[in-house]
């Protein structure tokens, strides 16, 4: 039998000294940031406080969470805005894009060039009868611990082609979470 997500999340936070993550309220989170200027690579979260909702959700903190806050990633997906002010989004389907990408938590690699394919791989992800473009770490997960810097490095492609293509790109990463709590504290 594996370990639940919670599981998981509580036992790096343990060998990180983080004990006192156990003591916070859980709860599924999901982070996201997008560049609306067309780029052959994308680096996101990164500078992510410079940018308003609804470019990103991540607000004064920036690409890192504070103490005793922490996500465990789960499912990583890719969107387009459709206008440079990231109201609209579609998805990497009408493009026929796909996207290669790195996710570095803490200046190490902890993802390296993964593959985000559209319409295939049905065996990482599904959404319905309909292939997403999202990739699903279900039953492995990946910690960003609190206080530790994160980012993602985005390279668009076109599906059919493999030729690099320059778009706008947008990333969420979303899975269990935990946030500070408070009641446990005062």
């Amino acid at each position: 039998m594996g370990m639940s997500a919670q599981d998981k999340m509580l036992s790096v936070a343990s060998r990180l000294g983080l004990t006192s993550l156990k003591d916070m309220q859980g709860t599924t989170r999901m982070v996201y940031d997008s560049q609306t200027t067309a780029a052959l690579t994308h680096t996101f979260f990164k500078g992510a406080s410079q940018r308003a909702f609804p470019l990103s959700n991540l607000g004064a903190n920036g690409n890192q969470f504070q103490v005793n806050e922490a996500l465990l990633v789960e499912k990583v997906g890719f969107f387009i805005p459709t206008a440079a002010d990231g109201i609209a989004y579609t998805g990497l389907v009408g493009a026929a894009l796909s996207v290669k990408f790195d996710l570095v938590i803490g200046n190490k690699t902890v993802l390296k060039d993964v593959s985000c394919e559209l319409g295939g791989e049905q065996a990482f992800y599904n959404d319905g009868a309909v292939p997403s473009s999202v990739i699903d770490l279900e039953g492995v997960g990946i910690l960003i611990p609190p206080q530790v810097e994160y980012y993602v490095i985005a390279k668009a492609y076109g599906t059919g082609t493999r030729v690099a293509a320059s778009t706008r790109l947008g990333i969420y990463l979303f899975g269990t979470g935990a946030l500070l709590n408070f009641n446990t504290t005062i």
